[in-house]
């Protein structure tokens, strides 16, 4: 395996070489400055992007064009990463070693449409698809508490305050969409593409200096060239007494998520010591979560933690009975302060680095997998697999328990079901 790194017209070029895989992946990544007014065109806009083509009339012509290119997949996808927004193409296309030649630059070109050729009519997108998919990101909006899942995250984050400014609370939200034009979104786009920072990853059996050849040709990108980006958001402060809402459902099941902010993390922290943290309190079926809420209690569902480094919180999640609330909250309390007194066992400790390393060894089986890795590499620092197993093996329990001592539940949401 090999990689390649060129400056190509205003974008930056990252082709990893690799004999593994029979199909091409290819990922078109922009970074953009995120903003509260961002949220109401994200959903809208990766939507539009797919649908409209300034090549084509339709999308039963664009199917027909992928049908003589042999099918690419692709998807188009608006990503948070921190204090950065990404519009983000991701495709996989086979290699024309085992098509026929000439699909490689074709399938360049189209993919490359997809973000910087949509169907533009009168300065705005296609007023007829915009319609259609506006409608379509607003149903899902009206009936998001029928998601509680869904719904009790997108209140948790209007009451925990993570990001550097207030989001919108969701009839707020729901207005500032219904009031949008397709001429407005399309302004937000064209945002986009003269204030963004455009990173191209290529991955598969191909000649370097041929894609870099190929894309100079097909893009030529004017905006941001400053690739020295922090994506880091740092929680400057939590609450001290925690803030529990209670919101009650006509769901059955109630969702509980409780919010935690972590204070003044060293790098090496965030990247190695926060994962073991994670997965030992609440990552798997041997997490101090699972086994005591869960099966020695028998108050949830499910109960699981999840990380979120680039803002430097951790979210648990559960699915309980409201009438066991308390209980709940009470044990998960208890799981952290014994993570602050080191109460859980050198096995678990091993156990969870060792899938920390199974998990690595597994990236280089998978194309995007690779890609992703690679990405993080390049826009927030990560270290290439072999020092993150060298990093990860230095990580000792008191760590763990150093950083335990950094974590603070903020703010605890409870969607309070009717049973």
């Amino acid at each position: 395996m090999e990689f390649f790194d060129y400056s190509v017209n205003g974008f930056d070029l990252h082709v990893i070489k690799t004999e593994r895989f029979k199909t091409v992946f290819y990922n078109v990544d922009i970074r953009f400055e995120d903003a509260k007014e961002n949220e109401k065109y994200i959903s809208l806009l990766s939507r539009i992007l797919v649908q409209t083509s300034s090549r084509f009339d339709s999308v039963r012509d664009i199917n027909a064009f992928c049908a003589s290119i042999y099918d690419p997949s692709y998807n188009v996808r608006v990503l948070e990463s921190g204090s950065q927004d990404i519009l983000s193409l991701s495709a996989s296309f086979a290699n024309e070693k085992y098509t026929e030649k000439g699909m490689l630059k074709k399938n360049l070109e189209f993919l490359s449409e997809v973000l910087f050729s949509p169907k533009v009519i009168n300065g705005g997108f296609d007023e007829e698809v915009f319609q259609v998919q506006k409608e379509k990101i607003l149903e899902f909006y009206r009936t998001i508490k029928d998601k509680p899942q869904n719904y009790a995250g997108f209140r948790l984050s209007e009451e925990m305050q993570s990001k550097k400014y207030q989001v919108y609370k969701l009839d707020e939200l729901i207005k500032a969409i219904e009031d949008l034009s397709a001429h407005e979104l399309y302004e937000f786009y064209k945002m986009i593409m003269h204030k963004g920072k455009l990173d191209v990853f290529v991955c598969g059996d191909v000649n370097p200096e041929e894609i870099r050849d190929i894309l100079s040709g097909i893009i030529d990108f004017k905006g941001s060239q400053d690739g020295k980006i922090d994506h880091l958001v740092k929680q400057e402060s939590y609450n001290k007494k925690p803030n529990i809402i209670v919101e009650s459902s006509s769901n059955t099941q109630s969702t509980l998520i409780v919010g935690c902010k972590l204070s003044s993390l060293t790098e090496f922290e965030r990247k190695y010591v926060f994962v073991l943290y994670s997965w030992i309190l609440g990552g798997g079926m041997n997490s101090l979560l699972n086994q005591t809420v869960r099966e020695q209690n028998s108050l949830c569902y499910y109960i699981y933690a999840s990380r979120q480094n680039l803002f430097e919180t951790m979210k648990i999640y559960a699915g309980i009975d409201g009438k066991d609330f308390d209980k709940t909250y009470e044990l998960i309390k208890e799981q952290m302060k014994n993570m602050e007194k080191g109460n859980f066992s050198l096995e678990i400790f091993d156990g969870v680095k060792e899938i920390y390393y199974n998990s690595l060894i597994k990236i280089e089986d998978s194309q995007s997998d690779l890609v992703g890795n690679f990405t993080s590499e390049v826009f927030v620092h990560n270290d290439d697999i072999e020092t993150r197993k060298k990093q990860m093996a230095k990580v000792t329990k008191e760590d763990i328990i150093d950083l335990a001592k950094k974590v603070h539940i903020d703010t605890v949401f409870l969607l309070k079901g009717e049973r």
